[in-house]
Formats: structure tokens, sequence, C-alpha cells
């Protein structure tokens, strides 16, 4: 009894493991991913969430996203961000995103059942850094509303390719 006991746990133990594995391979890409909540689901247009971002590789190309989880009541199809870059040693660049958050139909887009829906928006490719060090990225909603209601989080993702 003693032994059917120990392969059985030995068995459960191989199989966490291989779960384990299983989820951290599948995201090998990953460098950077990040998102940060917004207390009520509301977003103020004045409050930029700021990411810092070490580079120490400026020759590999990093392919960049954007998450955002909206709630179903969120009253768009979409969002758009003014994405704030500031490089090490001075200097930045400022770009206005959109992100598509429901089809034409009016059906949500990414991930989830009930109340809440998860995206990840692909932006760009074979983006480099120019310099080693710490940026700081900004990114703020840009939807002409004072206080934005049905986002819960917002953030960014970079994959090295």
């Amino acid at each position: 009894m003693k032994r059917i006991f120990a392969d059985l746990l030995k068995i459960r133990l191989l199989l966490i493991l291989t779960v384990v594995i299983a989820f951290t391979a599948c995201d090998q890409d990953k460098f950077f991913d990040e998102s940060l909540s917004l207390p009520g689901d509301t977003w103020p247009k004045e409050e930029a969430l700021s990411f810092l971002v070490n580079i120490e590789d400026t020759v590999s190309p990093y392919r960049f996203h954007i998450n955002v989880r909206n709630s179903t009541s969120y009253g768009y199809n979409n969002i758009y961000f003014f994405l704030t870059t500031e490089y090490p040693g001075g200097g930045y660049s400022q770009d206005t995103i959109e992100c598509l958050l429901a089809a034409k139909d009016g059906s949500w887009l990414g991930k989830g059942t009930g109340s809440y829906r998860d995206n990840r928006i692909h932006i760009r490719d074979n983006i480099r850094f120019p310099r080693k060090g710490t940026y700081t990225l900004h990114l703020r909603q840009a939807m002409r509303e004072n206080e934005l209601k049905g986002i819960s989080e917002a953030g960014i993702r970079l994959e090295k390719q």
C-alpha cells in the first residue's frame, strides 16, 4: 500500500512539474510585461501609467504590445492612447495609438467571460532601442473624457523577436 501511495505521489509531482514547464515555455519571448490597475475601473485623463524598462541589448529587435482589460460596460469600441517614451540620458518621443476593443458588430474582442475582457494588442514589430539604460514609458488615455469609465487595467509588453 505504501508503494502505491509513493508511486501516486511521484506521478502527481511529475504532472505538476510538466504543467509548470509547459506554462513557462509558452512565454519564452516575453522580455517585459506589466499592467497597472485603475481603481474603480476609472482612468482620469491626467493620470499616466508609468513603466520602467531596462534595456541592455540595443541590437535585437522587439515586438511591442499594449495590454488592456476592459469591462463589458465600456462605452466605446476602441481606445486611444498617448505613449511618451523618455530615453536614458535625456530626450523623449510621443506617439498616439488606437486600439480596437470590439468588432464592428459590437462583440468584444479579447479573452474572457463574464464582465471583463483581456486584450493584448500588437502595435509594432522590429523596434530597436538606440541606447542602453532605463527607458520610462508613460501611457495615458486619450479619449477626451476627464474620467474614462470601464478600463480596469492597462500596460505594455515587449517581446524579443
